[in-house]
Parts: C-alpha cells; structure tokens; sequence
C-alpha cells in the first residue's frame, strides 16, 4: 500500500488545499442526506395501509366540511368494507406558534383503519373509555414532555373549547409509534363526539371521511363511484387513496420531489467538476515528482492507483463527514419541529444512495486527473522546475 501512503503525505503536504476540498465535498453531502431523506420521506409510506385506504374530502378544498349523513351513503355502496372520519382541530399548545396536527376522529374505526399505529392494548382501551382523552406520537409527547395520565390543554384556531374553559382540555389515554417507512407523522387523535357536541361551528360534519375496500374491489374504480353519488349534491367530493391524498397535499407547494432531486444533480455535478479540476491542477502542478516515480520504476497502473487512491481518500472522507453531519441535523430538526417533520433521521435507502454515490464521485474525479498522469514523460518531466 505504498500508493496509500504517499497519497496521505501529499494531503499532508497541502493541508489548505486538502481542507477546502474535504468542505466542500462534506457539505455536499450533508445537503443531500437533509435533501435525501426529506424526499424520501414525501415518496415512500406504507404502501400496503395507506395505498388501499381512500380519503373523501369536499371538493371546494380542504379547509370545507363534508356532512355527517354522506356516511351513511357511502357506507351502503358495493366494495365498501368500512368507513370513518377524522375532522382537523386547528389546535396549538401554549401558543399558536405551535401549532399540532390534531384530528377528532371516530375511535373505534380510527384504530381499525390503521393497522400501522403501534401501541399498547392497554392505552387503546383507555382511548376507547374516556371521550376526554387522546392517543399522542411518541415524538410530541418526548418534546413537550408529556406522559400518559397528563391532561394538555390546546387552543384551536376553529374551534371555541367548551363554555367556561379556556381551552380544549384532553387527558393522554396513550403513545404511539408508526410502522410507516418513510417516517411516522406525529400527531394527535381525539374523540370527534367530544369536538361535535362543544361546537356551535359545523356541527355534524366532518374534515374527511375514510374508506377501507372491500379486498378484490379495484380503489379507483370504487373512488370514482363515491364521487359521482355525490355530484349533483350541494356538497360534492373528490377521493383519493391515502397515499395520493398526501402526494396531492404537497403538489400545491409544485413537484417538491422534483426540485429535490434537480437540487441534488446541480450540486453533485458542480462538485465533481470543482474536484476533478483541482485535482488535475494538482497533477500539472506534480508533473515532476510523477516524473521521479516513473524513473524509479514506477508502472502506469501504480501512478493511476496513486491518483484515484488521492480522488477516493478525498470523497470518502469528506462525504462520511457530511453524512454524519446530515444525520445529526435531520435528528435535531426532528427534535424540535416533531409536530411538523416526520421520524426520518437517514433512512437505510438513502444511505446506500450514499455510499453509492461517493464510489462514483470518487471514481469521476480521478479520471481526468489519471489520463493527465499517464501522459507524463519521464525524460520531460524532469526538466520540469515545479518551484
């Protein structure tokens, strides 16, 4: 490994130039695992839950009602296997700076429909006792430090708390977990009868209604049924499955993965040009001491392991520190925005991305440099004065 040695005796040697290199590359790096892991969250999900449940919301957008009685209609077409309903709280804690994903659900048919929800029998049967209480993520109940028994009491932008309260008061009856792979949103599920009857704002509708299909039925087949029941009604619909619900929702922000990615090929491609060229530089400027290897016997093929064993010291180094620094960050953000950020710290996919894409970086930037090498002449090289 005598090509390895000399290439750590040259990074030596440049330390500033070695530096600037191995923080541009780390950053580069850090940017894609932040980068990587957010789009990996927005095109993943539990395919086999989230892909088979439709959601029916009012047409006119999100922030409209849908009546209670459309249930009934829905539930009594063919393929239909379940229905429930989740109605969104507009609720913060402690101030509407922080905001919480907080739904008034139908108990039973919530917990039913989600087989992706982990958590404990115990804490569901207490969800299902007390009409005051609420099931909370494990990651806003670690952020704000609640445990199970706590009662939290939450403003709403919507919704006025009962006569005399200041505010909605709801006792966590459990923690949950998500099996979702691309990150369990955190948030919160209360009892909608508990919303409805405090409420003198849209009383007895809902935000959405939740469709389980009977298993055989095709969903797009049995969306497009749902709405055409109610298209000539006052309040018509428009079904989705889970997961394209949710792709819909970050569509109105444009193609978020789309830019990610752009993002993502514009820094790669400059830093592979950034890299080659300086190592090339590093090349011309060495021309005699190849020169000198040359003489002393050197082959082509230890020169090039020379130069590409300085290219893959670099990238390697440099994209195992920005990765890390990319985790760390994804892990601190998670922390302190659990309300809005789901649990991805650096999945496994994107860091075999990672890994896969530092080889080739590395593989990348040594080429021009390694073609710049072997042209070298022993003979001219020498005469070469690089002081």
């Amino acid at each position: 490994m005598k090509e390895l040695a000399v290439v750590i005796e040259q990074l030596r040697h440049q330390r500033l130039h070695t530096a600037v290199l191995l923080a541009s590359i780390a950053l580069t790096f850090a940017a894609y695992a932040v980068l990587g892991s957010l789009r990996y969250s927005l095109d993943s999900g539990e395919e086999s839950v989230s892909g088979q449940r439709l959601i029916v919301t009012p047409q006119s957008g999100l922030m409209a009602q849908l009546p209670m009685a459309h249930k009934a209609r829905i539930e009594a077409l063919p393929g239909v296997a379940a229905v429930g309903h989740a109605t969104w709280l507009g609720a913060y804690y402690q101030s509407q700076r922080q905001m919480q994903m907080v739904f008034a659900v139908q108990p039973q048919a919530w917990l039913e429909q989600h087989p992706d929800m982990r958590l404990a029998p115990a804490a569901a049967e207490a969800f299902l006792g007390r009409r005051d209480s609420m099931l909370v993520s494990r990651g806003l109940a670690e952020r704000y430090g609640w445990e199970v028994g706590d009662v939290v009491p939450l403003g709403s932008i919507l919704f006025q708390p009962p006569a005399g309260e200041p505010a909605w008061r709801l006792r966590v009856a459990g923690l949950f977990t998500s099996d979702d792979s691309g990150g369990g949103r955190n948030y919160i599920v209360m009892h909608y009868d508990t919303l409805n009857e405090a409420r003198a704002l849209w009383r007895d509708t809902v935000g959405s209604f939740m469709v389980t299909a009977r298993p055989g039925v095709p969903l797009q087949a049995l969306a497009n049924d749902i709405d055409a029941r109610f298209a000539a009604t006052s309040d018509p619909t428009n079904t989705a499955t889970d997961q394209a619900f949710h792709n819909e929702f970050f569509a109105q922000f444009g193609n978020v993965a789309f830019m990610i990615k752009a993002v993502i090929a514009a820094a790669f491609g400059s830093l592979t040009l950034v890299v080659a060229s300086t190592l090339a530089l590093t090349v011309r400027q060495g021309t005699r001491d190849i020169g000198v290897l040359k003489v002393l016997g050197w082959s082509h093929a230890r020169v090039l392991r020379l130069v590409f064993w300085r290219s893959a010291a670099l990238v390697l180094a440099g994209s195992a520190a920005g990765i890390g620094l990319g985790a760390l960050f994804n892990l601190f953000i998670t922390r302190r925005l659990s309300q809005f950020m789901p649990d991805v710290v650096l999945p496994w996919p994107v860091l075999g991305e990672a890994v896969f894409i530092a080889l080739a970086t590395g593989l990348a930037t040594g080429l021009l440099p390694a073609l710049l090498a072997l042209r070298v002449r022993p003979l001219q090289a020498l005469s070469v004065d690089n002081g």
